[in-house]
């Protein structure tokens, strides 16, 4: 007998029909780095069409920031139509903005019941934006993390953008960083679902360590490359690119799909989609 829709089976020659009900709820969640709302419309487009229960953004913009000066926050929390959470990591310096941060969306239907910023590296401002180098090692990092309650069910939503520069690879700052959102995760007793842009390779000390934490289904579907050849700047790292963007779930949380967004072009990395049995 199977349960979650009807099922037919004899018994002493009549037929009876039987209803199993699961107490199983899905859950559809969105992660992509924006590349500071390089593709805002197209990403609103693809968003409303999927019709999302939670989206993870990192690199939402605004001001000089984003690529068209909009505030990108305010503009997928007005054309998406669901509530929203902001953890600014840094801002110009005279001009608020200007900002460059973690963004995450919900729908109304879910119940927040707390919410926290994780900071990895404390919120600083800027005078002058540089791209690589020392800048981007020392950016602001934080996680945005909500406990949300459907019916009777509690769950964790964790959004994050770790530290990059000077390779994908392990450096001791990274690995301090990393080592705070540990301690966070390891304090949850509700079901968690962890997204983000890592900028780590899968082989990583990193990875390694949250893969003891849950399942990492980037890992368990072999992806080998999350960064879009069309639009990432840095060329040479093609035609294989690399797979630093990362879904985790919970152990015994179950993931009904998991699948690589590579079709449309959303941004300089694909998006990841996953649907949850929570």
């Amino acid at each position: 007998m199977t349960c979650g829709y009807y099922s037919l089976f004899h018994a002493q020659s009549q037929q009876v029909q039987i209803l199993c009900y699961t107490n199983y709820m899905k859950l559809k969640i969105f992660q992509l780095n924006i590349q500071n709302g390089r593709m805002l419309r197209e990403i609103i487009e693809y968003c409303r069409i999927q019709d999302f229960d939670i989206v993870h953004f990192q690199e939402v913009s605004g001001g000089e920031l984003s690529k068209d000066k909009s505030d990108n926050f305010s503009v997928f929390k007005d054309a998406l139509s669901m509530e929203g959470i902001l953890a600014v990591g840094t801002h110009k310096a005279k001009d608020p903005s200007s900002y460059y941060g973690n963004a995450t969306f919900y729908k109304s239907s879910l119940d927040l019941v707390s919410d926290e910023v994780i900071w990895l590296k404390p919120f600083s401002r800027f005078d002058r934006w540089e791209v690589g180098g020392d800048f981007s090692r020392n950016l602001p990092r934080n996680a945005i993390a909500l406990q949300f309650k459907l019916k009777e069910k509690y769950f964790w939503s964790i959004n994050t953008h770790l530290a990059w520069g000077p390779t994908p690879h392990d450096e001791p700052y990274k690995v301090n960083q990393v080592k705070v959102l540990e301690d966070f995760i390891k304090k949850i007793r509700e079901p968690f679902v962890l997204t983000g842009d890592f900028n780590i390779t899968k082989n990583s000390e990193i990875i390694r360590r949250f893969d003891k934490l849950a399942i990492n289904h980037s890992l368990q579907t072999g992806l080998k490359n999350t960064l879009n050849p069309n639009l990432h700047r840095v060329k040479e790292l093609f035609p294989l690119g690399l797979a630093v963007d990362f879904i985790y779930t919970s152990f015994g949380m179950e993931a009904n799909s998991f699948d690589l967004v590579n079709n449309p072009d959303l941004s300089d990395h694909y998006g990841l989609r996953i649907v949850i049995d929570l």
